[in-house]
């Protein structure tokens, strides 16, 4: 009986040895709300952040605001909480772990947090989000400036409380709810009013909510805008008036306020005949009254005006003003000077003195010079000499001088690769552009097309891979000169790469230049790392299951763009960008790598799941300490109850993990713990390795 009752007692102890150390190996905290996690309370009220936990029996707790602790507490402890100073007397730690408020205040508002545990045990926490409020009382409707103007800055609105905060707010305009877009834009406490206009003229309304009251206020709004282009008549409507003829000019556009009107001639103010929107009567028309009546509509309120013009001849005056002009005679080697002051009684005399002092035209004066080279960059003035008016207009001529020529890329309809070298020269009289390639002359190459102008090369189905082959000279011709320019393409490059970040590390803009000889008809924004707009909260799981190794397009962008604009990165998360220029279907070099976001190494989570771990690997290796002892204690016991001590020589024989074949009947080894352990995917930390015990002594009596 008592070798049963030992025996019995060894499998009871293994048992509950057994069991204890699953429940170490799973030990974990759960944490739940009880309740709603957004709390909502009246000002002054009490409220309570209701928690409930399991897994754990005498945990610690501890209560944060943001990343502030504001309690912590020993649940069953006989000694109190602590409490942060400027909560004393307003929060309380319930028996249960739960967080108390007495008269809650509007500075209470905001993210609380609970972690629970217990030593051997995973942490547990749970998060609460408390907004307090208070009633709304005093609603006023203000206006960040006086009335707004019609296309200037947004206007904005803005309302005030006297008491009370709230937690829904409408905006309507004439009865209207309005809507943030791109017309209006709603945020916090305002309404703008982007680039208002006179439809945005009425009353605006905004209405409060929040659980516990609502409150609502109007205001009137008045856009001012104009006048908008006045619209000028002239009665009668004729090309000319005669000497002695009568004409009335009018003009207006609508405006708030109405504008006023105002007139003038030749940039000479006139007094105008009645109130705003008056005609100018000009009575008894004479030659010294040809010439450009302005009328002139003015907002006094916002200071803007408007007006237009017409020109009135009296005849016998010629209009407007003389006209220079330089251009290649027709042997190219010559340039010819024109003047030209058409119309008046009698018409203008015009000479250019510097030219030809002698020579001279009626309305209209053309000069030839054979030889100009010496008029390279000098201002030659053409005088018109009229009864009334004498005016002068200057013209200067000019050889081509050093210039720089732009490349373009596109691609046709066909998907073939177009280029476009395009030369302009600043010269006087305009130059003749000529093309050649590497010395010959395109003229003779298929897929060359020279512009009407001469100023652009268009090269059709373009092989960029013989790019730097050849290179394009475009030569600008006038009777002054010439001068060449040397091309030389390349294929797509970048030159130069950077990028900037937001503050918040979540927006990044890419930038870019190319060289300016670059064949560039787009660009391939790549990134290597998770895809964007990852929740944090599951972020972890979108790298081990999204992580991309390789760089992929996430936008493609024109060939004039030097810049792209990538959000949703996570800041936490490291990714790589860089650019991929392109001609047609050919990549260019990638631009250089550029990294964004923390480095490599342990992540968070990982480094919490290790601290996790190790004091359950700790509580196992201690039961396994324990288990040993008393195995050797019921062997011994055992021992001495079936084999008398004999007083023969004993022969020792030392058995490493087999006993002797005579004892197997009463003597039993430790089980092996690895088979109860949970499978790996159930572990949160790695098991401590089973490490074998000392070998053990067996005795044989002889």
């Amino acid at each position: 009986m008592a070798v049963v009752f030992s025996v019995d007692f060894h499998q009871a102890c293994l048992g509950l040895l057994l069991i204890s150390t699953i429940r170490g190996v799973l030990c974990g905290t759960i944490v739940q709300p009880v309740g709603d996690r957004v709390v909502k309370p009246l000002v002054g009220s009490n409220v309570t952040l209701s928690i409930s936990y399991s897994g754990v029996t005498t945990p610690k707790v501890a209560w944060f605001k943001g990343l502030q602790s504001i309690a912590t507490w020993d649940i069953n402890s006989t000694a109190p909480p602590i409490i942060d100073g400027p909560y004393q007397g307003v929060l309380m730690v319930e028996k249960d772990g739960s967080l108390s408020f007495t008269n809650v205040a509007l500075e209470h508002s905001g993210t609380y947090e609970i972690k629970v545990w217990q030593v051997g045990a995973v942490e547990g926490k749970a998060n609460f989000t408390l907004t307090v409020y208070d009633k709304i009382e005093g609603t006023i409707l203000h206006t960040a400036s006086e009335n707004p103007v019609e296309g200037s800055d947004p206007f904005t609105l803005y309302y005030a409380t006297d008491k009370g905060q709230a937690e829904n707010v409408q905006w309507f305009f004439n009865g209207t709810e309005l809507q943030h877009g791109s017309r209006y834009h709603i945020s916090g406490k305002n309404l703008s009013i982007v680039r208002p206009s006179r439809e945005d003229t009425g009353q605006y309304n905004v209405t409060l909510r929040n659980p516990f009251s609502y409150g609502t206020t109007t205001t009137n709004v008045t856009v001012l805008y104009g006048p908008d282009r006045p619209a000028l008549q002239v009665r009668p409507t004729k090309d000319f008036f005669v000497v002695g003829e009568s004409l009335w000019l009018s003009c207006g556009a609508p405006g708030e306020p109405l504008p006023s009107v105002s007139w003038a001639f030749d940039g000479h103010l006139v007094p105008s005949a009645g109130p705003p929107g008056g005609e100018l009567h000009v009575p008894h028309a004479q030659t010294n009254q040809t010439g450009t009546y302005t009328c002139t509509l003015r907002n006094d309120r916002t200071g803007v005006e408007s007006n237009t013009s017409v020109n009135i001849t009296v005849y016998e005056s010629p209009v407007g003003s003389p006209v220079c002009s330089v251009h290649a005679a027709d042997d190219s080697s010559a340039l010819q000077y024109r003047c030209l002051w058409p119309g008046g009684t009698p018409e203008a005399q015009m000479t250019f003195p510097a030219l030809n002092g002698s020579m001279t035209g009626i309305g209209d004066l053309n000069l030839t010079v054979d030889d100009p080279q010496e008029l390279d960059g000098w201002e030659v003035s053409c005088l018109a000499h009229h009864p009334v008016h004498q005016k002068r207009c200057n013209i200067t001529a000019s050889k081509p001088a050093d210039f720089l020529s732009s490349v373009y890329s596109t691609v046709d309809g066909e998907g073939k690769l177009v280029v476009i070298i395009e030369c302009l020269a600043d010269a006087s009289p305009p130059p003749t552009m000529t093309w050649a390639r590497s010395g010959e002359d395109v003229a003779a190459l298929i897929g060359y097309e020279i512009s009407d102008n001469t100023t652009q090369l268009r090269i059709s189905n373009f092989n960029v891979s013989i790019a730097g082959l050849h290179s394009y000279e475009c030569t600008a011709t006038n009777p002054l000169g010439r001068h060449t320019r040397s091309t030389r393409l390349q294929g797509p490059a970048i030159s130069d790469a950077g990028f900037f970040l937001n503050e918040e590390k979540t927006d990044i803009t890419l930038t870019w230049e190319v060289p300016s000889t670059s064949i560039v008809t787009g660009f391939d924004i790549q990134m290597k790392g998770p895809d964007l707009s990852t929740p944090s909260t599951n972020r972890t799981a979108s790298l081990s299951q999204r992580a991309k190794n390789e760089y992929r397009t996430i936008m493609v962008r024109p060939g004039e763009a030097r810049s792209a604009d990538v959000s949703g990165l996570d800041p936490m998360t490291r990714y790589y960008f860089r650019v991929v220029p392109k001609a047609g279907r050919r990549d260019g070099e990638p631009s250089v790598q550029m990294p964004i976001g923390p480095g490599g190494g342990l992540s968070g989570p990982a480094i919490a799941g290790i601290a996790a771990g190790i004091p359950c690997s700790l509580l196992v290796l201690l039961l396994l300490c324990l288990v040993f002892p008393c195995v050797l204690y019921h062997k011994r016991k055992n021992k001495q109850a079936r084999y008398p001590v004999s007083r023969a020589v004993e022969k020792a024989v030392t058995t490493l993990s087999t006993p002797h074949q005579l004892l197997t009947g009463g003597l039993k080894m430790p089980p092996d713990y690895s088979n109860h352990q949970p499978p790996a995917i159930e572990r949160s930390v790695t098991l401590p390795s089973t490490v074998a015990p000392p070998p053990a002594r067996m005795a044989t009596t002889v």
